[in-house]
């Protein structure tokens, strides 16, 4: 069997083994996830250049670094809907008000592999019993986008809401300053926050 029917070979079944573990994917997976599928993609690139073995390796290095864990979201009511219309001196007449309050990633300083959490806190006014809220985190350095750390869905009643995402960084990730954008969604409204935190 001649070397270019056993490489294609061997990344179609690589292809294969990737598309069967996305099916049963946990949380805790997705950085190996990661890393494999830019392993794939990596090959892929380094094969049309006549350097297979160099781009399977740039490919799960590029795949590994976006491949964080993230673990589930812990969510907490922090006021009731009157507490919160009394705080915003809010009348059903306002229709729905959705208002950040508060964003930040703890511990401000984390390393390479260890745990972090970034939390935000907001207010829903307005839903008539309750909406569709949509939740979802993005691990930016500067400009550029390095993960998406998680997109959620939940129903929301009013009050004031604080969900926090506990997810732990990739081993390999660069040091430097680093910013979890967090967007959350209802079919009327938007807010979105900005929380920075460092990387040692």
């Amino acid at each position: 069997m001649s070397p270019r029917v056993t490489f294609w070979g061997s990344l179609v079944l690589a292809g294969i083994v990737g598309v069967v573990m996305t099916g049963c994917e946990t949380y805790g997976e997705s950085a190996g996830l990661g890393a494999g599928t830019g392993a794939i993609a990596g090959g892929i690139i380094g094969h049309q250049s006549g350097r297979a073995v160099e781009g399977a390796v740039i490919g799960g290095l590029v795949g590994g670094a976006a491949g964080l864990i993230a673990h589930d979201i812990k969510v907490r009511r922090a006021r009731t809907r009157a507490e919160t219309e009394a705080e915003y001196n809010y009348t059903p007449a306002q229709g729905e008000m959705l208002t950040l309050e508060r964003s930040e990633v703890l511990p401000q300083s984390v390393r390479p592999g260890e745990m972090a959490d970034a939390s935000i806190q907001y207010a829903l006014l307005g839903t008539g019993g309750g909406v569709e809220v949509s939740e979802q985190r993005s691990l930016m350095r500067g400009e550029r986008m390095i993960a998406d750390v998680s997109t959620h869905s939940f129903r929301r009643e009013d009050g004031t809401w604080v969900s926090s995402q506990p997810f732990r960084l990739p081993s390999n990730l660069d040091p430097g300053q680093y910013t979890i954008v967090t967007t959350v969604r209802t079919a009327r409204s938007a807010i979105s926050s900005q929380a920075q935190f460092t990387v040692l």
